[in-house]
């Protein structure tokens, strides 16, 4: 092997390894962000099931939502938080639209 082929394969693995850095830090969930701006945990776990029931009522009328309707009555903070998953989430795919 040249010095050069040599040199080029380093910079080519170090770059990889570089980028796959860089897109794994760049892969925090919306959960995740929620979660640092300190929302409580009711409020996620609603969040959570808001968002499935609306990528769910997207893709199939068959499968129902993810809710739970004891804690929608008893817990403010989980039935804000379903609400603003449902409404705030979305499908990739915009042919569900």
């Amino acid at each position: 092997m040249t010095v050069g082929y040599r040199a080029k394969k380093i910079a080519w693995l170090v770059s990889l390894i570089t980028m796959t850095f860089a897109l794994s830090a760049c892969s925090s969930t919306r959960h995740d962000k929620l979660a640092d701006l300190g929302f409580a945990t009711p409020y996620l776990e609603g969040y959570d099931d808001g968002c499935h029931s609306k990528v769910t009522a997207a893709k199939t009328i068959k499968d129902g939502f993810r809710k739970d309707p004891e804690r929608m009555f008893k817990e403010d903070r989980y039935a804000e938080g379903w609400n603003d998953g449902y409404e705030q989430c979305y499908v990739a795919n915009k042919s569900f639209y």
